[in-house]
């Protein structure tokens, strides 16, 4: 199910894909983290973006419930999945794909193909580890969510 993030019939910064939901919780889709809106509160969002300091921000600003990103090749002094540590002081479990493995950019093929090479330590003692496909990963995610209540 497509739901497109708009506000006068305009997309904001790109739409929303539901691709599974368990109570009130989803796992939501998109090419960036500038999608997800205060409807995706506790959602898993699986997103294109790398995984550096600034979508850690955006995440925890959105009270988003876990993160799948891309760690963009990682880059310098790791700051390619630095939002993962962010996530994790504000109680989010992330991962992030290996860049080789989905483009980024693309929230779709993050989560179709791509292949988790870092995690959070909320995300470890979820199970989520590296090499585990991102689909899997977000699946472990929206089950371990599913069981909580959505934050106000």
């Amino acid at each position: 199910m497509i739901n497109s993030s708009q506000q006068g019939g305009r997309p904001l910064a790109g739409k929303t894909t539901r691709i599974k939901q368990t109570g009130d919780r989803k796992i939501i889709v998109a090419d960036s983290v500038t999608a997800a809106t205060a409807q995706n509160r506790g959602d898993v969002l699986v997103c294109g973006s790398h995984c550096g300091a600034n979508v850690g921000q955006i995440a925890a600003a959105n009270k988003i419930g876990a993160m799948i990103g891309n760690d963009a090749g990682m880059g310098k002094n790791n700051a390619g999945i630095a939002g993962l540590a962010i996530c994790d002081a504000h109680d989010i479990p992330a991962a992030a794909v290996a860049s080789m493995s989905a483009v980024i950019g693309s929230g779709v093929s993050t989560y179709e193909e791509g292949k988790v090479s870092a995690v959070n330590s909320l995300a470890a003692r979820l199970g989520v580890s590296e090499g585990m496909s991102a689909k899997y990963a977000a699946e472990r995610f929206l089950e371990t969510l599913a069981k909580k209540t959505t934050p106000k």
